[in-house]
Parts: structure tokens; sequence; C-alpha cells
């Protein structure tokens, strides 16, 4: 019983280490054209980690950000697992055999409000990482969102222009 405990303790501890690392290999330059992990960095809701990565920061402040997404690795594994169970939720309560609206609504409302704590979540972790930022920093990372925001062609759902399903990261 112990052993067990010891062991999927031990588990916990990798799966946190390997998800760090890869983050930070994301951030230092992934699939996109620019580096980042598809968007130049953008992250839903504003810079991501490869933005931020990639303002002049010290040693310092690496560390400190780094931190910073380490203690809110664990919470974003557990909500991801909660939303792809969330989906399944709802696709059954819309696919199913008979429709039952109660069914739907609340699977509907479960994702919305499962939404709603990512998007929180993801707030406050950008809100600690800016408190570590000097002002010229965060004046680039604002101005760095402000010209992603311009540039990004908006696509819904679908075949894109390129030919790629709308979404796809370009793989260059």
């Amino acid at each position: 019983m112990r052993s067990t405990r010891k062991s999927i303790v031990m588990m916990a501890v990798v799966l946190a280490v390997v998800f760090a690392v890869s983050s930070v290999a994301l951030a230092r330059g992934g699939y996109g054209k620019s580096g980042g992990y598809c968007a130049a960095g953008q992250g839903f809701g504003g810079p991501g980690l490869g933005a931020v990565m990639r303002l002049d920061l010290s040693d310092s402040q690496r560390d400190q950000v780094l931190k910073i997404m380490e203690d809110h690795q664990i919470d974003r594994i557990k909500a991801r697992g909660q939303l792809i169970k969330g989906r399944e939720a709802l696709r059954e309560a819309l696919q199913g055999d008979t429709f039952n609206e109660g069914k739907v609504r609340q699977a509907y409302k479960k994702m919305s409000s499962l939404r709603e704590d990512r998007l929180v979540a993801r707030s406050q972790a950008m809100n600690e990482i800016k408190a570590v930022l000097t002002p010229e920093q965060i004046k680039q990372l604002d101005e760095h969102k402000a010209g992603f925001d311009r540039k990004a062609p908006r696509r819904g759902y679908g075949r894109s222009s390129e030919g790629g399903w709308a979404g796809d990261c370009p793989r260059r």
C-alpha cells in the first residue's frame, strides 16, 4: 500500500517535470514561424509564455516566470482533464438516442464553467508574471499583443484558404 502511494507521488512529480520542460522547450522555439507554438507565443486571452520568454528577461526574472508557470501546471493538467470529460458528456448529451434538453443544458453549463475557471486561472498566472516584469517589458508585451491582434487572420471552423483545417498550426 505504501509502495503504491510512493509510486503515484513519484509519477506525479515526473509528469510535472516533463510538462514543465516541454513548456520551456516550446517557449524557446516550437512549430510556428516566429518560434512560438502555433502563433508567435500568443495564448488564449493574451500573450503566452513564448511571448514572455522572448522578452529580455534577467536570469532571476526567467526563474521566477518559470516558477509561476510550474506552480500553475498541476492545476492546468487537472483542468484539461475535466474539460475532456466535459466535452465527452456534452457530446453524449447532443448525440444521444433521445433528446434531453435538461442534459444538454447541464453539460453545456458545466463546460462553460470549466472554461471560465481556466480563463480566470490563466489571467491570474499572467498577472503574477507581469508583477515580475519591468514597466518596459510589460509595454513590449502589450505591444506584442496589439500587433498580433491586428495581424491575426480570423478563421472559423472548416477548411482554411491555405488548404488545412482552420486552427491548424503551420508546419514549415
